[in-house]
């Protein structure tokens, strides 16, 4: 039987700021695991989650819920990503660093009801002493641009000092937003913050606009392999993760090798960012991904029906008609040569990773 990572998907519902809010919510009604959205009388929708956090839950709820069980597979040696999605003013950034506020009590070594979820989990990793690196960079015109790094020595004051004045200078509306966290046992937990869509003609906004449609564009691939792999076997799509600098980020969890989870972080004053964010969401949520160790092992067979698929290609080549232009027999045999060469030296190395991966 395939075993397959399932991609965890979460909503969290902004907070009404004002009676005004409620009134103009889109939301009519919503159940842990699922929400229903309305416009009036014209349109209604429901969508299905892993879990739907309601106004009433605080930063701490969802940080044992998300992103707890995430760092203990982490002091296991399991890497994995989280992706918080959502429109402008949806809670992004709060739902990740918390308030400016809850800066002032992390100084003094104390995690506040407001501090976010990426907070709580640096400050956890520190408490135990296995944080041995922490990276915070921005994704900005597909220029990445570091904010901070520090490693183990750093002690919390020091720590809370730098994240503190990091968060105060991240524009994070249009860019991308990533913690990077490395383990003692170098596993690793990113969490990405993606910006916001943004409308305009400068060379900024389509840069960043672009990254986000190439996240799009690698979702229907795989969607795509998927289905072509019901009817034909071991057919395979090029999907662009290297296209942009967030889905080279994001390609290890595609591939099978970390977890990925998503909070998607809803508005629910504004419908059509509401629902671009549901459907979002709900595109992860079609994607079956296999374990590392399988997709490892089923590379092997991938390259050697290449390999058939190759001299297939050949003798069909040579059955065609003759042609002056037509290249010498045995240089087609060269190249056949040279690729089945090419397969075993990377099935070589795939299965020492494997044994590697087999003694951890």
């Amino acid at each position: 039987m395939i075993n397959y990572n399932q991609i965890y998907v979460a909503v969290r519902i902004k907070a009404f700021l004002n009676v005004q809010d409620i009134n103009q919510s889109c939301i009519s009604s919503f159940t842990d695991k699922s929400i229903v959205i309305s416009k009036s009388d014209l349109y209604e929708q429901q969508y299905e989650f892993n879990q739907i956090f309601d106004t009433q839950c605080d930063q701490e709820q969802i940080y044992l819920c998300v992103l707890h069980p995430m760092v203990q597979e982490a002091l296991k040696g399991i890497s994995s990503n989280l992706i918080i999605y959502g429109s402008q003013g949806s809670g992004k950034t709060y739902s990740l660093f918390g308030t400016i506020g809850s800066f002032f009590t992390l100084k003094q070594g104390l995690i506040s009801l407001e501090s976010g979820i990426a907070i709580r989990m640096i400050h956890y990793l520190h408490q135990l002493k296995q944080l041995q690196e922490l990276r915070i960079y921005i994704i900005d015109n597909e220029l990445i641009i570091n904010h901070l790094t520090t490693n183990s020595q750093s002690n919390w004051i020091e720590l809370a000092k730098q994240l503190y004045e990091v968060i105060q200078n991240l524009n994070d509306s249009i860019v991308h937003v990533i913690i990077e966290i490395k383990t003692m046992l170098n596993s690793k937990i990113k969490i990405i913050q993606i910006g916001s869509i943004s409308k305009g003609t400068s060379g900024q906004m389509v840069t960043h606009n672009k990254s986000i449609f190439t996240l799009h564009r690698c979702i229907q691939c795989i969607l795509d392999q998927q289905k072509l792999k019901k009817i034909v076997q071991m057919q395979r799509i090029y999907i662009p993760f290297r296209e942009s600098k967030l889905t080279n980020l994001l390609s290890n969890s595609f591939l099978g090798q970390a977890q990925l989870k998503i909070i998607l972080c809803l508005a629910p004053t504004k419908i059509d960012d509401a629902l671009g964010t549901l459907q979002f969401g709900q595109q992860f949520q079609q994607i079956k991904i296999i374990k590392e160790q399988q997709a490892q092992l089923s590379i092997q067979q991938q390259f050697q029906t290449q390999s058939q698929l190759q001299l297939n290609e050949f003798n069909s080549m040579t059955t065609q008609s003759q042609t002056q232009e037509m290249l010498p027999i045995h240089y087609h045999l060269q190249k056949i040569q040279e690729l089945n060469d090419k397969y075993e030296s990377i099935i070589h190395y795939l299965q020492q990773k494997i044994i590697k991966y087999k003694n951890k």
